[in-house]
């Protein structure tokens, strides 16, 4: 996952960058634009990031990460964090994920 965010465009730096995909559903290409960081991410951020992205994509959920406001509370919630084991990094991202489920009633 280091590597692959490393050398994305824009990654670290000055000025901005960009990613051009294509959404499976519905099938439509879209273009990402970002600001680069000033600075490099530490391995906690990026692991938090790769858990964050696992646990939204298996639980069908893939859609919330083009969510800008959903994705900013998870970061916001997340980013201040520093466990020091993977478990409790899993159990950080699951913690919050339930945090955001609207609640029932």
């Amino acid at each position: 996952m280091l590597g692959l965010l490393g050398g994305l465009p824009g990654f670290k730096g000055r000025g901005g960058g960009h990613l051009f995909m294509t959404a499976r559903h519905p099938y439509e290409d879209r273009s990402v634009h970002f600001d680069r960081h000033p600075r490099w991410y530490t391995g906690a951020e990026v692991v938090l990031l790769e858990e964050l992205m696992g646990q939204v994509v298996t639980a069908g959920e893939a859609y919330r990460l083009a969510d800008v406001d959903w994705l900013g509370r998870m970061v916001a919630r997340l980013g201040p964090l520093v466990p020091r084991t993977y478990g409790g990094m899993r159990k950080a991202v699951t913690q919050g994920r339930q945090a955001e489920e609207p609640a029932e009633g």
